[in-house]
């Protein structure tokens, strides 16, 4: 079992979208454990989805 608290966070600047995963011990924007700008709110959130489960199959 998995006992990582990870937050996806899926944000819009002007014309790009953000992803990032934080962890709870530090869910700050500015340092997230891992990231990446896409074109389309959809997409943001799918890679964001696989980059979680891939971090569940992982543990």
């Amino acid at each position: 079992m998995n006992d990582n608290q990870l937050h996806a966070r899926i944000f819009r600047t002007t014309d790009e979208w953000y992803a990032d995963v934080d962890n709870e011990l530090d869910p700050q924007p500015d340092n997230p454990l891992w990231h990446g700008t896409y074109t389309t709110q959809p997409a943001a959130l799918e890679a964001a989805c696989a980059h979680l489960a891939a971090a569940d199959q992982a543990s």
